[in-house]
């Protein structure tokens, strides 16, 4: 564990002696899946057989690679359609066809389809030819050749030949399904961490068995029934994410407040501190960057690691090129000017028939301030322009078309992170209103995406009428840049 730091380490050994359930909540930037990793590895190495699961399938295919890359034995199982190229020697499906009871399984499906190519010359005992009669009864009339009111003697005979091919299809698919089932057993059983999604946990491939310990990443992202499939599979509970980030999605507006609810804060509120580790130091972001989030959603406990505390875009800029910037940006530009709020004076605007918003102005600006930043120097890759509405991500999207830009809402950004993150807020009215915006844990999210710039886009009025926001701006001009524009 030498590569862990101490918080990290902390987690690990509490969660490896912890009784029946342990949470580790991960903020930003703090290494949540490098520490499940190792604890995956370390249960491995005391023979315990893991269960790793995640709500979505690009968490589940990222704790695969890091297992792979520590030599644990690990199979993902899955749909191999949902499953990143570079694993796919792991998973189920891949292996499966390795296995000489899968092959001889396949040589039974072929005997099936040129049995079923074979059933098409007679007839199928539908209703209709039937007349009431069950297979057994047209079996034995077949073989007496005893008529039927109104049904030629040769449908009966062409119909008793259908249903002893159904009889012996039936028999080889059985076999075929039991070589299967001990191909699939026989790769699972030899596995020493099985990874899949929280759903897929409940699969038939997984019926069979339960697990010494199951580990739950992501786990503030799943509705609490979600991680209840792959919960009843284990003797204990490790989970990790962090609830001050955004709940998990759930379309259904009646449903949202109770499903909103995790199954690891239930869990936290129950036990509390008992079951529970905050890693503290993040890699990611300035400290300028990650303060303000660190103040109002985590107690001030996070600390900035030396690699990151203070980096800033001047490893990215061109020197001569950042002179040519003309006003207001060349301010905004400038690697020492971390976090920057520019305050617009634009208007919100509705789409027909639509519920978002967007700003054209801060739009405009937006492009501009890309555009100023790849001037000198910086790469279209490492730019995330985020907004919390679609319809604003609509009218980016047009303006960085044919761009490596990555633009996206605050939910498409969530476990992502760019050298410089812009924020469009779009919101601005005479009456205060942010709508959605006071989903608090919406804007950290929005906040900690970036490493070394973060630009804020929002009128300052609008935005002021609420407490965080105000906090928020004000931050940024003790700390930052502030402007008007």
């Amino acid at each position: 564990m030498k590569y862990l730091n101490e918080f990290q380490r902390k987690a690990v050994e509490r969660a490896l002696s912890s009784d029946k359930v342990f949470l580790i909540h991960g903020p930003p930037g703090t290494g949540k899946t490098t520490t499940l990793i190792e604890c995956i590895n370390q249960l491995v190495e005391r023979g315990n057989r893991v269960l790793a699961t995640a709500d979505s399938n690009i968490a589940v295919d990222n704790i695969v690679e890091r297992l792979i890359a520590k030599g644990v034995k690990v199979v993902r199982v899955g749909n191999p359609a949902r499953i990143l190229k570079s694993i796919q020697k792991h998973t189920l499906d891949y292996l499966i066809e390795l296995e000489p009871e899968f092959v001889k399984a396949k040589k039974f499906y072929k005997e099936i389809e040129k049995l079923r190519e074979e059933q098409k010359k007679y007839v199928k005992p539908e209703p209709r030819y039937r007349r009431g009669l069950s297979d057994k009864e047209i079996l034995k009339r077949a073989k007496t050749g005893t008529p039927v009111r109104g049904l030629n003697p040769k449908v009966i005979r062409s119909m008793s030949k259908w249903i002893k091919i159904q009889q012996r299809i039936k028999e080889i698919y059985e076999k075929a399904k039991l070589e299967e089932h001990k191909a699939i057993k026989k790769i699972l059983s030899k596995a020493e961490v099985i990874c899949t999604t929280n759903s897929t946990a409940g699969s038939e491939f997984l019926q069979d068995f339960n697990f010494d310990v199951v580990i739950i990443d992501e786990a503030t992202q799943s509705i609490e029934p979600s991680c209840l499939i792959p919960l009843v599979k284990g003797k204990k509970l490790i989970m990790a994410g962090d609830h001050k980030q955004l709940p998990p999605t759930v379309l259904s507006y009646e449903a949202r407040e109770q499903l909103s609810y995790t199954l690891f804060e239930r869990l936290l509120d129950i036990y509390g501190e008992e079951i529970y580790e905050v890693l503290r130091i993040q890699y990611r972001m300035n400290r300028k960057i990650m303060e303000f989030s660190n103040r109002m959603f985590y107690d001030g406990k996070l600390i900035a690691h030396e690699s990151v505390a203070n980096h800033t875009i001047e490893d990215f800029v061109e020197k001569d090129k950042l002179k040519n910037v003309l006003s207001p940006y060349r301010e905004v530009m400038l690697p020492q000017n971390v976090i920057v709020f520019i305050d617009v004076e634009g208007a919100e605007e509705q789409r027909r028939g639509s519920t978002s918003y967007y700003n054209e102005k801060e739009a405009s600006i937006c492009k501009e301030i890309v555009d100023s930043l790849m001037g000198i120097g910086l790469k279209a890759k490492d730019i995330g322009v985020i907004s919390p509405y679609e319809d604003q991500v609509d009218l980016l999207e047009e303006l960085f078309e044919n761009s490596e830009v990555e633009v996206k809402t605050v939910d498409g950004f969530q476990g992502r992170e760019k050298e410089v993150i812009i924020i469009s807020l779009v919101r601005a009215n005479k009456e205060g209103d942010i709508g959605f915006l006071k989903d608090y844990r919406r804007l950290n999210v929005a906040l900690t995406r970036a490493r070394r710039k973060l630009i804020i886009l929002g009128n300052g009025k609008t935005l002021s009428r609420d407490k965080v926001y105000r906090e928020l701006i004000e931050y940024i001009k003790n700390e930052g840049l502030y402007i008007n524009m």
